[in-house]
């Protein structure tokens, strides 16, 4: 993912937290919605907010965002929680509704965690210095996740 991109979305939060007062999902949440919709336009892919996902307990849930490649078929997931939220707490309550467990980001302004094949691939934190700082752990790495398929900033990869 390019730096200019994670610059972006680091002014839009720090911009929305300051004018808003707020920290509540709804709010925040736009910042890194606008960074997946521009990340899927330049790798030609589809952000769709709210699609439906059919789970294996036969209900539906919705993510808070989808990115699709042609023809519908997801590549990844996205889920927002509240800053105040403690994330792996909100992940288990995720996955026992039958969220998706196969590339998904969970995050709440502060921290993000990569969930592939129903294992957490990478966590990190969303602060300026670490999102723009190229080390193997970072989103804006373009080495990042190899290991488990993912590669932040490479072609076929998602965030």
């Amino acid at each position: 993912m390019s730096q200019q991109l994670v610059q972006h979305f680091l002014n839009d939060l720090d911009r929305l937290k300051k004018l808003s007062g707020s920290l509540n999902e709804q709010t925040v949440r736009e910042a890194f919605k606008d960074l997946l919709k521009a990340w899927a336009r330049q790798n030609n892919l589809l952000f769709v907010a709210e699609l439906d996902y059919a789970t294996g307990q036969k209900t539906k849930v919705y993510p808070d965002g989808t990115i699709l490649h042609d023809l519908r078929v997801p590549l990844g997931y996205w889920e927002a929680k509240d800053t105040k939220d403690d994330l792996d707490e909100e992940i288990r309550k995720k996955f026992a509704r039958g969220y998706p467990q196969d590339n998904i980001i969970f995050e709440n302004t502060e921290e993000a965690v990569l969930i592939q094949h129903r294992q957490e691939a990478f966590r990190c934190k969303m602060a300026a210095n670490t999102l723009l700082c190229g080390c193997p752990n970072c989103p804006s790495s373009d080495k990042m996740g190899h290991q488990s398929g993912l590669s932040i900033g490479g072609s076929g990869s998602f965030v």
